[in-house]
């Protein structure tokens, strides 16, 4: 049996200037190390056996943050984790986005299941790329009648295409998952025979109210 928290990344500078960060490797901000610090000291406890991330920045130091109290614990750098590969419209910002791309953003903001970037990824793509890299990570880690628990540290669109599915929903009810918080944790089983229980997601109950860009933002679900 594996247990898996999947963490989302700290804020970046995209998550905070209001453009879209997909491959774009925008660093973390101060407020994102704060975030850190208070995230290491949640997992401080937790048993992890590996930790899995994807190799952008603000994934890799948040991975390293997870890992700030364990000694030992190996990292490892998942390409599959990555998030969406936005094309033309990474870095863009929010408001510019439906003014170049209409059709685009039509699909982004009203139904994301047919959302495909010009020159990048469908979400249909990210859909089929994170559900294996996790399967893949599962059938690695996974060791009959032993318990392991893995922290993988992934993206605000990665992470709600692999949660739908987890649940056994089909993608066209991918808005039925909200988007996690920077730092917040989701908490997924694996049995034996590699079957999902979604049991906890956007936990981001160690962040403080002025430390969390979801309300200062004013983020609804449909923000990467």
């Amino acid at each position: 049996m594996v247990t898996v928290y999947f963490v989302r990344h700290c804020a970046a500078q995209g998550n905070v200037d209001g453009k879209f960060q997909g491959r774009i490797d925008c660093d973390i901000t101060d407020l994102g190390r704060k975030q850190l610090d208070l995230l290491a000291v949640r997992l401080r406890n937790v048993p992890f056996a590996a930790v899995y991330t994807s190799p952008l920045v603000r994934a890799r130091k948040t991975a390293e943050a997870v890992l700030r109290y364990h000694e030992g614990v190996p990292l490892y750098i998942e390409p599959g984790l990555i998030e969406i590969d936005l094309g033309k419209i990474d870095g863009m910002d929010w408001h510019e986005f439906p003014n170049i791309y209409p059709e685009a953003a039509d699909a982004w903001y009203h139904h994301p299941w047919d959302f495909k970037a010009p020159d990048g990824e469908s979400m249909k793509d990210v859909w089929d790329r994170v559900w294996g890299a996790v399967h893949e990570i599962i059938e690695k880690e996974n060791e009959p009648g032993r318990e392991k628990t893995l922290c993988l540290v992934t993206h605000g669109c990665a992470l709600r295409n692999y949660l739908c599915r987890a649940k056994g929903l089909p993608i066209e009810r991918f808005d039925e998952v909200p988007l996690t918080d920077n730092t917040g944790i989701c908490k997924v089983r694996y049995d034996d025979a590699g079957v999902p229980e979604v049991l906890v997601v956007g936990d981001a109950s160690h962040l403080t109210p002025e430390l969390s860009v979801a309300k200062m933002m004013g983020w609804g679900a449909k923000k990467a």
